[in-house]
C-alpha cells in the first residue's frame, strides 16, 4: 500500500539529507516524491549518466558499486542516493543496484530544485546535513591519512 503524504513526511525526516528540517517544511517534498520500486537486481542509477534524480530508501537495500573498484558502500532504509548529482549537476560517479527488493521515494531534479528556491528553511537544512556529512569525510580523511611529521 503507498505511503500517505504524512508517512512520507515522517520518513523523509528521519532521512539524513533531511533530518536538519522541520516536518512542516518538508510537506512539499513529499507531495513531489513518488514512490518508486525495484527488483533485486535491478539498475536504480547508471555511472555516468545525468543526476537528474534522488532517491531516499523507505525498504530494502541498494549497493553502490564504482567501475573498475567494486562495491564501496552498502545503503539502507532512510539512506539517500543521487543527491551529489542532482546538487552538482556532474555525471553520477557511481552505479546503484537493488540488492533486495527495494522501495524508494524518487524526488526529481527540476521538483527539489525549484522546492530549494522556493523554501529557504528547507534550502539551508540541506546545506547543515551536506556540512555534517562534509565534515565527516574530513575527520576520516585526517584519521586515515599518515600523521604530519612522521616518516
Amino acid at each position: 500500500m503507498p505511503l500517505s503524504t504524512i508517512e512520507r513526511v515522517l520518513f523523509l525526516t528521519a532521512a539524513e539529507l533531511f533530518s536538519q528540517i522541520a516536518s512542516e517544511d518538508l510537506v512539499p517534498v513529499a507531495l513531489v516524491a513518488q514512490e518508486v520500486y525495484f527488483n533485486a537486481g535491478e539498475t536504480l542509477i547508471r555511472q555516468g549518466d545525468p543526476g537528474d534524480c534522488l532517491y531516499v530508501i523507505v525498504d530494502g537495500e541498494a549497493s553502490i558499486n564504482i567501475r573498475g573498484v567494486g562495491a564501496v558502500a552498502t545503503r539502507t532504509a532512510k539512506s539517500t542516493i543521487g543527491e551529489m548529482g542532482i546538487l552538482s549537476r556532474q555525471p553520477r560517479s557511481a552505479d546503484c543496484v537493488a540488492l533486495t527488493d527495494l522501495t524508494v521515494l524518487k524526488i526529481d531534479r527540476d521538483d527539489f530544485w525549484e522546492l530549494l528556491a522556493e523554501k529557504p528553511p528547507l534550502a539551508l537544512g540541506v546545506i547543515k546535513a551536506l556540512s555534517q556529512r562534509l565534515d565527516e569525510a574530513v575527520a576520516n580523511l585526517q584519521r586515515l591519512s599518515p600523521k604530519a611529521g612522521s616518516r
